[in-house]
């Protein structure tokens, strides 16, 4: 089985098979002159931050789509109504849409016409999108003079919020626009404030003065969970899975990738992050045969924990672990032969506080107990990063 690069952490290594080009990615950079690597980097982005996902690039963007893409680029999308009651004439209370419309017109972002329509379902013009990230961003009506519509424009230009995009005010947008637009919104700064609004979202600027989409996952990604094969993984996280984005070790997959690879090792060991939707499934089989790297990588190792070892300055804190591996639900890179020791245990390091804490007396795991262990593998040393037991 062949095993997905390291980049220093598990989630670092997922995201790097999350960047990688897709097959149609040669077709995309006609847009307005972004690179290729440019426009990778904020397809992701909003994508990550759970805003939009792109499924077609010159896809013509509803007035409904955009209003949904507002509300989950602002705090309001984790405190949405739980009524679906609409306030326009053509918009149903049962519409998918009601929710987002509602709270993006009552926030000022979009208004609707005369005789009390929406028109949910007319494109959104440039415009319109204009006002609407400009509100979001603090500005009013008053922060402008003359005809609104042309002063509105010059501050979105001058917010650079318009880098990428070439459109005038009664253009319609696609999807490849918005994803611009929305990029833009999030590492321009608000309205007297020296704070980037992508903090919202808990984004941060990399020294470039681009997004940085490593925070974006790093920040609340919680696991690790073991899954049985008798068990769901999308019912182990807690969020709706239909639209989630999903990584089997390490490179960009399905649910059903997912399950048949749990099924087929027993188990499968998950990591999420609820406000990108994001999982990140491990489990020993299904690996991603192109990429065969050999050292500095993660493997998963299940087997007994035999001994505990201590510092014999420290007798509080673990230093590490002796394992006999169940070679039949571990990575079968693992070779015993040149790994294991003389009695055919292998050694695992534990090097951060977590681990240390969960293998002391204090912790749950102890001699005897079987363990699936994430680990990063260097030659023959393996060192933990995460440990559950199974």
């Amino acid at each position: 089985m062949k095993r997905s690069r390291a980049h220093g952490r598990l989630i670092c290594g997922s995201l790097a098979a999350a960047a990688a080009l897709s097959p149609v990615m040669s077709l995309t950079a006609w847009a307005d002159n972004i690179s290729t690597a440019n426009f990778n980097l904020r397809q992701k982005v909003v994508k990550l931050t759970g805003i939009m996902e792109i499924s077609s690039f010159r896809g013509e963007v509803t007035r409904a789509d955009f209003a949904k893409m507002l509300v989950k680029a602002s705090s309001y999308r984790e405190n949405l109504p739980s009524s679906n009651a609409s306030v326009y004439a053509d918009v149903a209370a049962d519409d998918p849409n009601a929710v987002y419309i509602r709270v993006a017109a009552s926030q000022g972002w979009m208004s609707g016409y005369l005789g009390g329509n929406f028109k949910p379902d007319d494109p959104i013009t440039y415009k319109d999108a204009v006002k609407a990230v400009l509100t979001i961003l603090g500005y009013t009506d008053e922060d402008f003079t003359g005809d609104l519509t042309s002063s509105r424009i010059s501050k979105f230009n001058y917010l650079e919020l318009n880098e990428d995009v070439s459109r005038q005010a009664d253009d319609t947008l696609t999807e490849t626009d918005c994803m611009n637009i929305f990029y833009n919104l999030l590492k321009t700064k608000k309205k007297d404030s020296n704070e980037i609004y992508g903090t919202v979202l808990d984004c941060e600027l990399n020294s470039d003065g681009e997004i940085n989409p490593i925070t974006i996952l790093d920040d609340e990604r919680k696991g690790p969970i073991l899954v049985h094969k008798n068990f769901s993984v999308a019912q182990s996280v807690p969020f709706d899975t239909e639209d989630a984005n999903v990584f089997l070790n390490g490179v960009e997959s399905t649910l059903a990738a997912v399950k048949a690879s749990q099924q087929q090792a027993g188990f499968a060991v998950l990591y999420y992050n609820v406000k990108s939707k994001t999982i990140w499934a491990y489990t020993t089989t299904g690996w991603d045969t192109k990429d065969d790297s050999g050292n500095n990588t993660y493997v998963l190792i299940k087997g007994e924990i035999k001994n505990i070892y201590y510092q014999s300055t420290d007798v509080m804190t673990p230093t590490s672990v002796r394992i006999d591996v169940d070679e039949a639900n571990s990575d079968d890179d693992f070779d015993t032969s040149e790994d294991v020791d003389s009695d055919g245990y292998l050694n695992i390091s534990l090097d951060s506080s977590e681990l240390q804490y969960m293998f002391s007396i204090y912790g749950d795991l102890e001699v005897g107990d079987d363990v699936v262990l994430v680990c990063n593998r260097s030659g023959s040393t393996y060192t933990a990063v995460d440990a559950i037991e199974y």
